[in-house]
């Protein structure tokens, strides 16, 4: 037996010897051979990828010699196999007309029969590996290319009697364990356990393993909200929402390809009226915050002009804002979100209608017997003055006064000149 190749596809030790003793070399130790076989292995496929284009250019069906030759003009004669001297002809003539024959060489028999053998060549090597694993053929160099999620083993016959197992035998498009993976993973981030969910959450931030089981993440993220909205459990949304943020700031994974059922279901859980069974005991603007801030996220960072995705959702925000049936809890997920979007939505957005919406609130607060609707306004007054006391006191200068504050915002003017003068005096004074 020969010596194992030091790579899957370089010559062994043995041709690198038997190659070096037939140029006269002897005594190659080991680092030499190892970058003689590589240097031989990279100037053969180079070489051959070459010829394969000029294969490809002529039209021909076959690689051939004079293909090799063309790809590379550098290579002896030696290598090449052509020959050393031009081909002779002899002319025949007969019946008038002249005929070329190639002049062939004579052989001398008693010489070629003692002439010394050459060596014999290497044994063939044999390398295992894999064809399929569970079906699915392994993307490795040895195997050849297939089409995507093309099996080669076909599952075996169903009969009738077992159709209910129909999909125990069906392929998967991952591995067993990143299936075994993927179902501790999410099973850990909705349990009830804080130490172990906290793991697992915080393994959607960092692990760059993720992009194989990405579709069955976001199908998982989206179908847990929407069963999460329509059986109003709350820590079920907010386990979802924790995920979901966690996932945005992967940074080896992309998530362009689902963001309309991200936005579409994380928006849902901002101005969905009725997410949690006790709306005054749970929580609930808590959640509502954290998934606008997840929104403005995904918005900052896959809006493009091709796609348009901040103009779009502040569309529809704007639209639910103006409806006459929005319910409060909605209005403040509508505000929340604006809000998240920064400064300039704010200014453009939000401020310019703000006297209006807080009229609005409180007449559907005046005419509402829900206690609900009394705990969203004071919700509602407290995001406002929270969001865009700061935007007030940086692009709006010209209001000095109470009254300033008051004519332009209404009711919550007042609130917000008093968090605007709070800011100024514990802004830091500068002495020269």
């Amino acid at each position: 037996m020969t010596d194992q190749p030091s790579a899957d596809n370089e010559l062994s030790a043995e041709s690198i010897k038997a190659f070096a003793d037939s140029v006269g070399v002897k005594d190659l130790n080991s680092e030499c051979i190892r970058y003689l076989a590589s240097q031989a292995l990279l100037q053969s496929q180079s070489l051959l990828r070459d010829s394969q284009k000029y294969q490809l250019m002529t039209n021909s069906t076959q690689l051939s010699l004079e293909h090799l030759k063309r790809a590379d003009r550098s290579l002896s004669t030696l290598y090449i196999g052509t020959e050393t001297k031009p081909r002779k002809y002899f002319g025949l003539t007969s019946r008038g007309r002249e005929l070329f024959v190639p002049q062939d060489d004579v052989i001398d028999l008693e010489e070629l029969k003692s002439m010394p053998l050459p060596k014999v060549p290497q044994d063939t090597q044999v390398k295992v590996h894999w064809l399929t694993i569970e079906g699915v053929s392994p993307s490795i160099p040895d195997n050849p290319p297939l089409e995507e999620n093309k099996v080669i083993l076909e599952a075996p016959a169903i009969s009738i009697d077992s159709i209910e197992n129909v999909n125990n035998v069906a392929p998967h498009e991952i591995s067993r364990e990143q299936q075994i993976y993927f179902k501790e993973l999410t099973r850990k981030c909705v349990c009830h356990e804080k130490v172990m969910r906290d793991e697992a959450v915080l393994s959607l931030a960092s692990d760059p393993g993720l992009a194989a089981i990405l579709p069955r993440l976001v199908v998982f993220m989206v179908e847990g909200l929407r069963v999460g909205l329509g059986d109003t459990q709350l820590p079920h949304i907010q386990h979802i929402l924790d995920m979901t943020e966690k996932l945005l700031q992967n940074t080896s994974i992309k998530l362009e390809k689902y963001l309309h059922e991200l936005i579409s279901s994380v928006m849902s859980c901002v101005v969905c009226s009725q997410i949690c069974s006790r709306p005054l005991e749970q929580d609930h603007w808590g959640v509502r915050e954290q998934g606008a801030r997840i929104l403005a996220d995904m918005i900052r960072t896959y809006n493009m002009g091709t796609n348009n995705i901040q103009s779009r959702v502040i569309r529809m925000l704007h639209q639910a804002l103006h409806r006459t049936d929005t319910s409060l809890r909605t209005v403040f997920g509508v505000l929340a979100t604006l809000c998240e979007l920064g400064p300039l939505t704010i200014l453009h957005t939000v401020l310019p209608e703000l006297r209006n919406i807080y009229r609005r609130v409180e007449l559907k607060c005046a005419t509402s017997t829900d206690p609900v609707d009394r705990h969203a306004k004071e919700k509602i007054r407290d995001l406002l003055v929270r969001k865009c006391a700061n935007v007030v006191q940086q692009h709006m200068p010209e209001l000095i006064g109470v009254n300033d504050y008051e004519a332009r915002f209404g009711d919550v003017g007042r609130e917000m000149f008093y968090k605007v003068m709070k800011a100024v005096s514990n802004m830091p004074t500068v002495k020269f």
